[in-house]
């Protein structure tokens, strides 16, 4: 009896993994997202995920979401500053929180030059990805490198 239960559980547990969604951080305004211990903005605060970073769904309590971090932390976070990742695309939408404007440099890296800025709603086309980086071909043509975290 014992291990049937233990069977039943397990197979419960694996339904709720597969029906996991990946899903992307979405505060451009003040550039993070508050994870906390439960599902309400009364429960203290586990860390700020940062504008663009990526979590995995663990759970849903009304309109908070309890998630996993790409970082591994779990917690609760409010529902409306999540985007679904749409990962059959390499279009993008340029969304830099703060100044609204993200850096195209000639380089993977913030001491490359500056080549233009590309303002918040501009899109982009990624064409190549080094580590937290992607080389883009801007709306105006312009190809070069920016943070990917501010690539939606």
């Amino acid at each position: 009896m014992f291990r049937s239960f233990f069977t039943a559980l397990m197979f419960v547990g694996l339904a709720a993994v597969a029906q996991a969604e990946k899903l992307r951080v979405y505060s451009p305004g003040d550039g993070f997202l508050n994870l906390r211990t439960g599902p309400g903005s009364e429960f203290s605060i586990v860390r700020r995920m940062g504008h663009g970073t990526t979590v995995d769904t663990l759970e849903r309590s009304g309109n908070w979401l309890r998630v996993r971090h790409q970082s591994g932390a779990d917690g609760w976070a409010y529902i409306k500053h999540f985007r679904k990742v749409v990962a059959s695309t390499n279009k993008r939408t340029v969304s830099s929180p703060g100044d609204g404007y993200l850096n195209l440099r000639t380089g993977p890296g913030t001491s490359f030059a500056i080549v233009r800025e590309m303002y918040n709603g501009q899109t982009v086309r990624i064409l190549e990805r080094k580590g937290s980086w992607a080389r883009v071909r801007h709306q105006s043509g312009a190809t070069g490198w920016a943070s990917a975290k501010y690539l939606q």
